[in-house]
């Protein structure tokens, strides 16, 4: 099977290499997760839910991000082996 065939039945899965966490990453989640449990420890209830509202859209817009970063990569990729067959 070639590798559009694997990608096509889902025998490949890109973002899963996304997921293998390097170790400076992970100290930066961590980071991030102590600051976001000192910030939500401050913050009324009020503001909690406005901050959970923000988090929300800031993941959508990641995904979002994401998303097309992905489908640039590929379509690059694309182009250049198009160029490398026609030439």
């Amino acid at each position: 099977m070639n590798t559009l065939e694997d990608l096509y039945y889902g025998n490949l899965f890109p973002h899963e290499k996304c997921s293998k966490l390097d170790d400076e990453v992970k100290e930066l989640l961590k980071l991030l997760n102590r600051n976001e449990e000192k910030l939500a420890a401050t913050l009324t209830e009020s503001q909690k839910e406005t901050f959970e509202k923000y988090k929300d859209c800031n993941r959508e817009f990641s995904e979002i991000s994401e998303r097309e970063i992905f489908l640039n990569g590929f379509r690059l990729g694309a182009r250049i082996i198009i160029d490398v067959v026609n030439n």
